[in-house]
């Protein structure tokens, strides 16, 4: 079976899919089910705070960090099954991660890396 990307670069895509996808599924689908935003420390951080400051509705930056971690937890399960038509949508989650603070961009940035390097070609398939 070819894969779309090497198995260590899948593993490592399924780490970046578990912190980012999930913490950012949480915290962008938290003011939905509690009626109150999630805040750590008491600031919501600069991915909502900016949009906020700008004149969006405030439930613009918690939908699109909802929806950055479900790209996530929904394109890396299928680059397993090597699926090579979930690479733009994991593609999408890990830049979209670039925007949410600095440990989600690494994740995001390692995401990016594993995703357009680590291609798994011809020469690299076990026999």
């Amino acid at each position: 079976m070819k894969r779309p990307v090497r198995p260590v670069a899948l593993l490592i895509l399924t780490l970046c899919a578990l912190y980012p996808g999930l913490t950012s599924v949480f915290q962008g689908f938290y003011p939905w089910v509690t009626g109150q935003e999630f805040a750590l420390v008491g600031q919501l951080g600069a991915f909502v705070d900016l949009p906020v400051r700008m004149g969006t509705a405030t439930w613009v930056p918690h939908l699109i960090k909802g929806l950055i971690g479900l790209a996530w937890l929904a394109g890396v399960p299928p680059l397993w099954l090597g699926e090579g038509r979930a690479v733009p949508l994991v593609a999408l989650a890990a830049a979209g991660s670039l925007l949410l603070g600095p440990g989600p961009a690494v994740m995001g940035l390692a995401g990016l890396v594993c995703l357009f390097v680590f291609r798994e070609t011809d020469q690299h398939r076990p026999a």
